[in-house]
């Protein structure tokens, strides 16, 4: 007969649905194996970090481990700590802020349906004893006390007697979100080391950290190595100031650089990442700063978020730079893929950063497209449109989330619309955000009819079959989403922001 395994409790609180919304979160593959990373690297216990992940393409599915020689996670910590939202193990790295990233992670890697698995191992575990938790997230999940028979199974280089091991299924299609130019999954993995070699370029600037990229397109075929390199910005020309920034009679100190791209520069630099696919190509979608947070770029290509009165203008194709943040007094949101809006440091750096020397003089000509107005408008006319019914502008939803609905729309009848508004060309993740707003309304007990996302402009065709994808699948009640997509002249007429130009360059538009 065999040995049963033994059990331990896991606190994984608290309810299912909550990790069911984190599977609808706005994180791209990249995004979310990079919490993954974060955590393993988090975990180095010499100073430096091995870093392993592997990629088997198998049909539909991509099958990925994460691996790292480091503490490992205690038995005390997958039982009471880290399982849980917002839990944190005791010992906390750099990258060890919320206590989201690992949960953030698997439940969009998997939808929190596909299988996970965690192998793990502390120094104060017993010999020869792994422990293993399996997923999804849910109630009454247990951690196992394991063999640890593929602890080292196609491990090259993150060896050691403590570490962890995350196991993870996830679709091809979730997969292409790194790139969704690129169909063969070698030509992915390329531009997965190119995400990779920019998130993590303020680690992997010092030699000692490695993070290697293991792969192969079908699990008979031989792994392919790729060491990640990092990937540095292409200036023609720069220029770089320390600004001091003062909260509460405590300081920071912020590294700011800003410039203009050489594509000639760029383009020389050889390997097998160039020439680059995504970043730094002098294009309306990657002119901004990078936010680079505690050794890790979080947003890349930020312009609005530091500037909220300018909008992107090919004037500014060119224009990149990087904020280099170190201080603890700065936080980001809780899938790392910003920085934290009401944290009163980056509002005091933001104040400074409207300092005309330290902008590219082509901002003074440059006005912002309003974003504001298009919600305004349509919280203005959707009653006049829609008889005794009322609109509120950033609701509030799905408590201790923080989840504002930027506009919600209450008939008569109490049936309910919610809206995303963009005044801007729209994007595939701007129909998640859509997505969170249902969900979120849905855990409040009072799920949406109608779900509209807004545009100033016709929508791409990766939005409208983004649309469509989601109006097959189900929320947690088991209702069918309905989604749609329009432009706010559609709803409105003709109240869209004026197109962006020069200040230099405009002409009164005719009369019509």
């Amino acid at each position: 007969m065999q040995a049963k395994q033994l059990e331990f409790p896991l606190n994984t609180s608290p309810e299912d649905s909550m990790y069911l919304g984190l599977s609808h979160q706005n994180l791209d593959f990249h995004q979310a194996l990079a919490e993954l990373i974060d955590n393993a690297m988090s975990a180095q216990t010499q100073g430096f970090f091995t870093v392993e992940v592997h990629l088997t393409k198998d049909s539909d599915r991509i099958y990925l481990v994460v691996a790292d020689n480091g503490s490992g996670i205690s038995l005390t910590d997958l039982q009471e700590r880290v399982m849980r939202l917002g839990g944190r193990g005791q010992r906390l790295g750099r990258l060890n802020e919320h206590g989201y990233g690992l949960k953030n992670s698997l439940c969009r890697l998997t939808g929190n349906q596909l299988p996970w698995e965690i192998l793990t191992r502390d120094s104060a575990a017993l010999p020869s004893t792994y422990y293993r938790v399996p997923g999804p997230f849910r109630h009454g999940m247990v951690a196992y006390a394991d063999n640890g028979a593929k602890w080292n199974k196609d491990i090259l280089k993150a060896h050691g007697e403590t570490g962890t091991r995350v196991f993870v299924q996830t679709s091809f299609e979730y997969f292409r979100t790194l790139y969704r130019r690129a169909e063969h999954f070698d030509r992915l993995i390329e531009r997965l080391l190119e995400h990779l070699g920019v998130i993590y370029r303020g680690y992997l600037s010092d030699r000692r950290n490695t993070l290697w990229v293991r792969w192969r397109t079908s699990p008979q075929d031989t792994w392919n190595d790729d060491l990640v390199q990092p990937i540095e910005i292409p200036y023609g020309e720069s220029q770089t100031r320390d600004i001091k920034v003062t909260v509460g009679g405590k300081q920071a100190i912020v590294k700011y650089t800003w410039g203009w791209i050489d594509e000639e520069k760029r383009d020389r630099t050889t390997g097998r990442l160039y020439p680059l696919r995504i970043y730094y190509q002098v294009a309306y979608r990657t002119q901004g700063i990078d936010i680079r947070l505690r050794g890790r770029v979080i947003h890349p290509h930020a312009i609005e978020v530091i500037w909220p009165e300018i909008a992107r203008h090919p004037s500014l194709n060119k224009f990149a730079g990087e904020l280099v943040i170190d201080s603890e007094e700065f936080s980001s949101v809780n899938n790392k893929t910003t920085l934290d809006e009401q944290n009163p440091f980056w509002q005091a750096l933001k104040e400074k950063l409207q300092a005309s020397d330290l902008q590219p003089r082509e901002f003074a000509s440059l006005r912002r497209q309003d974003e504001e107005a298009v919600k305004t408008a349509l919280k203005t006319q959707l009653p006049h449109l829609v008889p005794r019914s009322t609109a509120e502008l950033d609701f509030v939803t799905w408590p201790g989330m923080g989840v504002k609905i930027d506009l919600l729309h209450i008939l008569q009848s109490g049936e309910e619309h919610v809206y995303e508004i963009k005044a801007r060309e729209l994007t595939p993740a701007d129909v998640y955000q859509l997505i969170m707003y249902w969900d979120g309304r849905v855990v409040d007990g009072l799920p949406p009819k109608l779900g509209r996302l807004i545009g100033v402009s016709e929508p791409p065709t990766s939005v409208r079959e983004m649309i469509q994808y989601w109006n097959k699948r189900k929320d947690a009640n088991g209702n069918l989403y309905r989604l749609e997509v329009k432009t706010s002249k559609e709803l409105l007429g003709d109240i869209s922001p004026p197109t962006l130009i020069p200040k230099r360059s405009r002409k009164a538009a005719p009369r019509r």
